[in-house]
């Protein structure tokens, strides 16, 4: 049959093949691993790409209407100032005094 040194050799070449493949495994998964952090970081740059993109149109809408805006805010205050001065210029009107009587409620209108 097969002699001791023969086993030996046999065993060892199975547990070649078993640690080989195992080898093999880890590397798949690590390569695995590496490719699906790949793919978030390209999903993250993305995200962020359209995230700077947004944000530089919204400044972009803020600077353009920077310029009209403070047109805006200078008449409103000219149009306050004129209506203050306005109405300092004029006297107040007089007040009119309450009447005393006094309404008699009926039992109809309760």
């Amino acid at each position: 049959m097969f002699t001791p040194l023969e086993i030996l050799y046999i065993v060892l070449a199975f547990s070649v093949l078993w640690i080989s493949a195992v080898v093999f495994w880890l590397l798949w998964q690590v390569a695995s691993i590496m490719r699906r952090a790949n793919d978030t970081i390209g999903l993250v740059q993305e995200t962020l790409a359209k995230m700077e993109s947004a944000i530089d149109g919204i400044r972009k809408k803020f600077d353009s209407t920077g310029a009209a805006l403070g047109a805006v805010v200078h008449t409103t205050g000219k149009a306050v100032e004129y209506l203050i001065d306005r109405k300092m210029d004029k006297p107040a009107p007089p007040q009119k005094k309450a009447s005393k009587k006094k309404k008699v409620v009926t039992d109809d209108e309760t």
